[in-house]
């Protein structure tokens, strides 16, 4: 197989990998440009399992980015929130789950160590083996087992079965329905009637604009902070329907520039929603137009 032939079979793969690792797309894409910029020079005649070999390079350059970077991530203005990719995904490797590239589990991610992110996807995204997965990390398969263990506790409930099918669609359809109307009327109760009570809002404003720098907890506060910026004019231009990671959200353009992305974390059954993500961080918007 010619690297073009890899590069093809594998760089969506390997991009879901490091997306996932890193939350940040533009360093994902670098990190697998540098994974196949340093295959072409290797001799693959002697490499037995082709797709292990590359999830080795990316995971472990992902792992010592996110090691390097983590003085800035302690230091980043309020909430930190992955950056959305617009549009649908691309998953061309068949033993990837299709729903574990959305939002919320690139959220639930950040919980995780590099190490336990590392192991976590390679086993539950991408379906290694512990065997493999040792291999990748220069680990023994008892380690990775119990690092595994360690992240699912983790992520707890949250790593519960997500929403599939027309449930799905039929639930996150209502938020941005219900939003997109509030917005219009400043009437926030439809939307308030799908929240749980103690449901936590995030935003993710990095300093560069205008966020709350704690999560807000609880129903009645996330609806005075709704509602205190509808009272300004806040969401009276520019919101309209998109899709981020595959699915439904809101967008918002305000003189013909991109300011904000909304996104609602549903439960698992699709009754309620748990989580609602504002991010307006400039620098997470350009992939956006």
């Amino acid at each position: 197989m010619t690297v073009a032939q890899t590069y093809e079979r594998y760089q969506s793969m390997l991009f879901g990998l490091a997306y996932r690792m890193l939350g940040m797309a533009a360093d994902a894409e670098d990190i697998v440009q540098d994974v196949f910029a340093q295959y072409m020079q290797v001799d693959s005649t002697g490499i037995l399992n082709e797709r292990a070999y590359l999830a080795k390079m990316t995971a472990n350059r992902c792992i010592n980015l996110l090691k390097s970077s983590r003085r800035k991530r302690e230091t980043y203005v309020g909430e930190w929130l992955p950056e959305p990719l617009p549009g649908g995904e691309s998953v061309a490797d068949p033993a990837e789950r299709r729903d574990s590239i959305g939002y919320a589990y690139v959220v639930l991610l950040q919980k995780l160590t590099p190490l336990e992110r590392a192991i976590y996807i390679l086993k539950e995204s991408l379906g290694f083996e512990y065997a493999d997965i040792a291999g990748i990390l220069d680990r023994t398969e008892t380690s990775c087992r119990k690092t595994f263990s360690r992240a699912k506790a983790k992520v707890g409930d949250d790593s519960a079965a997500p929403l599939t099918g027309e449930v799905v669609k039929d639930a996150k359809e209502r938020f941005v329905d219900a939003f997109l109307r509030a917005s219009d009327t400043g009437n926030f109760r439809p939307l308030l009637s799908l929240l749980l009570d103690d449901v936590v809002l995030i935003t993710d404003g990095g300093g560069k604009a205008r966020a709350a720098i704690n999560p807000i907890f609880g129903i009645r506060r996330v609806q005075a902070f709704l509602e205190g910026l509808s009272s300004k004019g806040t969401f009276q231009e520019g919101c309209e329907r998109i899709f981020i990671n595959g699915e439904p959200a809101v967008l918002q353009r305000k003189e013909g520039r991109i300011v904000k992305v909304l996104y609602a974390e549903w439960e698992p059954d699709g009754s309620r929603i748990r989580r609602l993500y504002i991010i307006v961080n400039p620098d997470k918007l350009t992939r956006f137009t």
